[in-house]
């Protein structure tokens, strides 16, 4: 039917795994108490399928088809003995796929953002734009979420010793 697809070419799985961390790494570094990082963490992509009863099940994605819901999980643990403040947790939405509206979600108190330029400025939803109509009028466009390029997460709390925060998000392959 459709053909498939990798999700994620090796070049494109690095800069996922890298954008993920990035943050983490530059955060975990700067807290460096031992030769251990007290931030770990992970990003984890699966496939959103219903099974016979109706229920959502998720499998990890490995090749993914047009069409199909891909689910990102990103995991951050306090590995550390103090609270690890100022987090900010940055998640890409994949170029071969479009981001569902309204999909993230944590269970942290956190500020939710995204970016519609590959993640060089970050703003809240929804994203405007004052663009010419046909008439050349100025007029406001609400920007669509299947156009962002990441999504930002900013703690408003610290990550205590020991806990763990889950963030997720969803985009539909193209």
């Amino acid at each position: 039917m459709f053909p498939k697809i990798h999700l994620f070419k090796k070049r494109d799985y690095a800069y996922l795994l890298v954008a993920a961390s990035v943050i983490a790494g530059g955060i975990a570094i700067a807290n460096t108490q031992a030769s251990k990082a007290p931030l770990q963490n992970s990003m984890t992509a699966y496939v959103v399928s219903t099974d016979k009863a109706g229920k959502e099940v998720l499998q990890p994605a490995t090749e993914v088809e047009p069409g199909q819901t891909v689910e990102y999980q990103l995991t951050y643990e306090n590995t550390g003995a103090n609270p690890l403040k100022d987090l900010v947790i940055t998640g890409p939405v994949p170029r071969v796929t479009a981001y569902i509206g309204k999909s993230a979600f944590t269970e942290a108190k956190a500020a939710l953002q995204v970016s519609i330029d590959g993640g060089k400025t970050f703003e809240n939803e929804p994203v405007k734009r004052m663009v010419k109509d046909a008439n050349g009028k100025k007029v406001e466009k609400i920007i669509p979420p299947s156009a962002y390029t990441h999504l930002r997460w900013t703690m408003k709390e610290p990550l205590n010793a020991g806990e763990v925060q889950n963030f997720a998000y969803r985009s539909t392959v193209k």
